[in-house]
């Protein structure tokens, strides 16, 4: 009886410790300052995640892709999972998204100090030239509600277009805009923009494990435990204020 208990304590602690150890690769795309290759500062998410893996004895290596190609090869099993993405019933099903947010994104409308916008509701947005980004989620909520919207590939180029008086606003997230402006504008420059406290999506990232690995949930829930040990201790506040220096 003692030797049963005792190999199934053996197989418990085995279980526990399945990642420990183990080096894990995670797709992920260009998105400073959360994700990037090139940007020391950019690299919010990517600090976060190395961290709460580490916690876990888990190690962890990136490889860049954009963004379509990251998410499908990580379903496909070429990676261990994918980060940050917004929650959605089809990435539901694609992935096992794990429990604890990874990120809080604030998207705001950015726009001139110069222009007095003001916004309660999607009419009163009629009334503004709207930038949005193809693909965006913040692009097809607008176009859902009315709104026109003037479409480009990359951000820098509706903060380009606003500066330049071609559009009025542009929605965007809070750190992910000002990190941007103060990348591509100079010190002058900078100084004319601002953004509009209102949120048009104020919604919460997390880390996506392939469903397509060995052991996904249980890599999921290692993940979510060191998230959460990285919150408790204020490390987790510490990165972001860290590398929010603008």
């Amino acid at each position: 009886m003692k030797k049963i208990v005792g190999i199934f304590i053996v197989i418990f602690f085995l279980a526990i410790n399945l990642y420990a150890n183990k080096t894990i690769n995670l797709l992920i795309g260009e998105w400073a300052p959360y994700t990037s290759k090139t940007e020391i500062k950019g690299k919010i998410a990517e600090v976060i995640v190395s961290e709460a893996f580490k916690l876990e004895d888990v190690e962890v290596k990136y490889e860049y892709y954009p963004w379509r190609r990251s998410y499908q090869s990580a379903k496909a099993g070429f990676g261990t999972g994918t980060f940050p993405w917004y929650y959605s019933e089809q990435r539901n099903k694609d992935f096992i998204v794990t429990k604890e947010p990874l990120l809080k994104v604030k998207n705001v409308f950015f726009h001139l100090k110069s222009l007095d916008f003001q916004w309660e509701n999607y009419e009163d947005l009629k009334k503004y030239s709207n930038g949005g980004i193809m693909g965006y989620t913040s692009t097809s909520l607008l176009q859902s509600k009315g709104v026109d919207v003037q479409l480009v590939p990359r951000a820098e180029l509706n903060f380009k277009k606003i500066l330049n008086h071609r559009i009025d606003i542009t929605p965007y997230g809070v750190e992910v805009g000002y990190y941007l402006i103060n990348k591509i504008f100079s010190k002058e420059e900078r100084a004319l923009f601002t953004h509009h406290p209102k949120a048009l999506l104020d919604s919460k990232m997390y880390m996506l494990i392939s469903r397509a690995i060995p052991n996904a949930q249980k890599l999921a829930d290692t993940f979510d435990q060191g998230l959460r040990k990285l919150k408790k201790s204020g490390r987790y506040d510490q990165i972001i204020q860290n590398h929010l220096k603008y």
